[in-house]
């Protein structure tokens, strides 16, 4: 019975991820203006500044710092004339696709969300966090790359 259980159980979980994966594109902004990739700062390791313009900047971690595959995360982001943001936390080295997560104001140029990284079984894993966020009207997508591991 647990052989038939694990099939199915394997089966179901591609056949979502095969799903999501042809059909859940985000919305594509063309007024958008795409970051390099933040390829300075570790943001699961120190919090990351970003210059947007001369004169905005902003500043993303996620915490605990250095946390493992499954563990509930934090996302803060800091900064100002924020006028939404959203984080997509995606597999590099194994196609593991996200969901988007909101950030939520908590105070004045404060934002928080709750997240988790998806359950891994390679020991080294590679993560893209996709910052989505709008500044004063402007969209911005912000990449940040960063490792997990298991051991």
């Amino acid at each position: 019975m647990s052989k038939w259980l694990t099939a199915g159980v394997s089966i179901i979980s591609i056949a979502v991820v095969g799903y999501f994966n042809v059909f859940y594109q985000q919305p594509q902004d063309l007024n958008r203006i795409q970051l390099p990739l933040q390829q300075d700062c570790r943001v699961n390791q120190q919090e990351c500044q970003v210059q947007l313009t001369p004169e905005q900047t902003i500043s993303l971690s996620i915490t605990p710092f250095n946390a493992k595959p499954m563990t509930p995360l934090s996302i803060n982001l800091n900064g100002t004339l924020i006028d939404n943001a959203s984080i997509t936390i995606n597999g590099i080295n194994m196609s593991m696709p996200g969901f988007p997560t909101t950030l939520n104001a908590i105070e004045k140029d404060k934002y928080h969300a709750e997240t988790a990284l998806a359950i891994c079984v390679l020991g080294d894993m590679l993560w893209q966090a996709d910052l989505t966020i709008t500044v004063a009207g402007q969209p911005y997508l912000i990449p940040f790359q960063f490792i997990t591991t298991t051991n």
